[in-house]
């Protein structure tokens, strides 16, 4: 069942990697609205490892295309694109729960109300949902199915001997004086199975609140004990000189001031030789704009790739990375003209903007 929009917008150069932490299907492609130029742009998923092209599209010829492609919650995939010009994805959250309508009760609607306590009894017959007299129908039913068994068990009946039933002869005369006296007399109910099951509910009931009101004590008692020691440790700590826990010496970073007036801050130093010009760089990043706005990042999954000192990058990052070792993470501050300048990258960039990177050297070759 489709349940929501899914959308992802992939710009030149850039690596979209994600654990799909609920299932989503892709049924489109499209160019963006602003062409870079008339190059052929390809659309590639990689997951599991193994990268597949989902579709071409052409400036002027297919310009959207059309995929009905799944990927299910706990998959490792990562999108990206092979061209200048800018792609949409489109499709939809999918709905994995189960259709709940095939466990609905097939029969005929009626209510076992056997392990029913009597309260729940009352609240059903207050919403009006069992009526009294159904009650009592089912006492009758189960009067139906009464024999001598159940006779025996409840006590009501017992099985007369030879002697007994003489006995009885004998002395039916002298019954017989009093039973105008004994007809005037309510004869005894039969205790109901409802009946039953209210002492048995209010026994259960009862006993709860018994175990409840022990097990409360229990715990009130302990807490007493809990703060009397807390009390007495914490009396004989203030009793005790206290010494002081020696200082650590805290980490120290390292502030570079570079070409253009980018400022490093090497948070991590790494380990191994640093990074030269023209050596091909894998990072992670997080962009930020100096009010803390984030406009971009890739922290996880693969690692953005570009060569060093080429142009391939903003200027800011072609001098704040060179020297980094592998591992080393440096927080740079690069002015608008060694980053985007005065026309800034709308719509996520400002004119004159300084950008500021937490960045990470992963590897390079």
């Amino acid at each position: 069942m489709l349940r929501g929009f899914w959308g992802l917008k992939i710009a030149p150069g850039k690596t979209y990697s994600q654990t799909v932490d609920a299932s989503f299907r892709v049924s489109g492609a499209a160019l963006g609205a602003t062409l870079a130029d008339e190059g052929r742009t390809s659309v590639v998923l990689t997951i599991d490892e193994k990268s597949f092209v989902l579709c071409s599209l052409t400036p002027g010829g297919t310009e959207q295309h059309l995929l009905d492609l799944s990927l299910t919650e706990g998959e490792e995939i990562t999108f990206e694109t092979q061209g200048n010009n800018e792609v949409h994805l489109t499709g939809n959250f999918i709905d994995d729960a189960p259709d709940s309508s095939d466990d609905e009760d097939d029969g005929e609607g009626g209510l076992d109300l056997s392990k029913a306590t009597p309260e729940e009894i009352e609240e059903l017959i207050g919403m009006g949902i069992i009526k009294p007299e159904d009650l009592l129908a089912e006492d009758d039913s189960d009067d139906e199915d009464y024999d001598s068994e159940d006779a025996a068990l409840d006590g009501r009946i017992e099985e007369i001997t030879e002697e007994e039933e003489a006995a009885l002869v004998d002395g039916e005369d002298e019954d017989e004086d009093e039973e105008d006296e004994d007809d005037e007399e309510e004869a005894p109910q039969p205790v109901t199975e409802l009946k039953i099951k209210k002492q048995a509910a209010e026994k259960k009931r009862k006993a709860a609140e018994a175990a409840a009101e022990a097990e409360a004590e229990a715990e009130a008692a302990a807490a007493a004990a809990k703060g009397k020691k807390a009390k007495k440790d914490e009396a004989k700590k203030d009793a005790t000189p206290k010494k002081e826990a020696p200082k650590k010496d805290e980490p120290k970073t390292k502030t570079m001031e570079l070409a253009g007036g980018v400022t490093a801050e090497v948070m991590k130093e790494g380990a191994g030789p640093g990074a030269k010009k023209g050596a091909r760089v894998g990072m992670y990043y997080i962009g930020k704009l100096t009010n803390g706005k984030v406009f971009d990042k890739n922290t996880k999954g693969k690692p953005f790739w570009f060569r060093l000192g080429a142009g391939e990058v903003i200027k800011g990052w072609d001098v704040g990375i060179a020297g980094m070792k592998k591992g080393g993470e440096r927080r740079l501050t690069i002015p608008a003209a060694m980053a985007y300048g005065k026309r800034g990258a709308p719509p996520d960039i400002p004119p004159n903007a300084t950008l500021v990177f937490d960045i990470r050297l992963v590897e390079f070759k």
